[in-house]
């Protein structure tokens, strides 16, 4: 079972999920999510490794940086002393996508400091690309009185299960597969929702770090995952393309998600062995009491969830009419907590 924890570092909290036991792997999750939707995949590593599933700073339970991040060194400079607080002595990382970014510049800023990397949905853009995706792909998220931004929202999430990038609906960019199941979606919508109007912040600046030459300065053990029917699998092929050292490997996957999680936790704990356990300071970590938020509704049950997205809408609409004198951060906040808890 997975605990909720946090350190604090000049006032800001970094929140984890902390699990099992054994030495350290942290895993990084991908943008806007938080270290919850890691927690799946962690409790298969668990018999081997203690897990710590971070949210990285601004998203989930994390307190933001202080100060706006202008690239992925200000989150991994934070982390590191975050990790040296709690006592994570060279544990091995894993992250996915955004996650993955994150991995690879600690790697390179703490190459000393880290057994092992696994990247998961790590891929390489060239610039023009690149430079569409930062154009297009990360609208203004932020809230709106009239609940104009849950449109918004609801398109993304609807849109890029069909096309990478989402913001690119004609046939070169569609991924020719079904529509996720409406808990998928509504699931990811929430993640843009906690993250709010500060959604793309380390989630731009890891499109701008998601190159070829970056991984290959990597002087850390590093597995690099390839399986299909990942939305960006075409770019992890291109990543693929680039001459990397020895101690620099592919590890391709088939079959469905069953198989491909049954593979990649098999070859993770295959290699726990090798990594030294950590001296942990428990002191330093903190168990978060659980925030009640205190606000009106019309009923106890949310709008019923559809395909449409108009539920998130209905609820919006509900909630400013039930609490006219409140900002519309705390409409939002109101929201997510409203369908977290029913």
């Amino acid at each position: 079972m997975s605990t909720g924890r946090f350190v604090t570092l000049e006032n800001k909290k970094l929140h984890f999920y902390m699990l099992g036991s054994g030495p350290a792997l942290v895993m990084l999750h991908p943008s806007p999510s938080s270290g919850e939707t890691l927690i799946p995949l962690a409790n298969h590593l668990a018999s081997h490794f203690t897990v710590f599933c971070v949210d990285t700073p601004g998203y989930g339970k994390s307190d933001a940086l202080t100060e706006p991040p202008t690239g992925l060194s200000d989150y991994t400079v934070f982390l590191h002393r975050a990790f040296k607080e709690i006592g994570l002595n060279k544990p091995a990382m894993y992250g996915s996508a955004t996650g993955a970014q994150l991995a690879v510049r600690y790697g390179l800023e703490y190459p000393d400091e880290v057994s092992h990397i696994f990247l998961d949905n790590a891929a390489h853009f060239d610039d023009d690309l690149a430079e569409k995706i930062l154009e297009h792909y990360f609208p203004d998220l932020t809230p709106q009185l009239n609940g104009c931004h849950l449109t918004d929202i609801w398109m993304i999430v609807s849109q890029m299960f069909q096309y990478f990038p989402w913001c690119f609906t004609t046939k070169e960019y569609a991924l020719n597969r079904q529509q996720m199941p409406l808990f998928v979606l509504q699931m990811v919508a929430m993640d843009y929702l906690k993250a709010g109007a500060a959604y793309d912040a380390a989630y731009k600046l890891a499109f701008q770090h998601e190159r070829g030459e970056y991984v290959q300065q990597l002087k850390v053990p590093t597995t690099i995952f390839r399986w299909n029917n990942s939305i960006i699998t075409k770019y992890v092929d291109q990543l693929l393309t680039y001459d990397f050292e020895d101690h620099i490997q592919a590890l391709m996957i088939d079959g469905d998600a069953t198989e491909r999680t049954k593979k990649m936790v098999s070859f993770m704990n295959g290699k726990a062995t090798k990594f030294k356990t950590s001296d942990l300071d428990f002191s330093a970590m903190k168990v978060p009491e659980k925030i009640r938020l205190e606000y009106k509704k019309s009923s106890a049950y949310p709008p019923k969830a559809t395909m449409s997205g108009t539920h998130l809408s209905e609820a919006w609409q509900d909630l400013v009419q039930s609490n006219p004198n409140d900002t519309v951060e705390d409409i939002q906040a109101y929201l997510v907590d409203w369908y977290s808890n029913n």
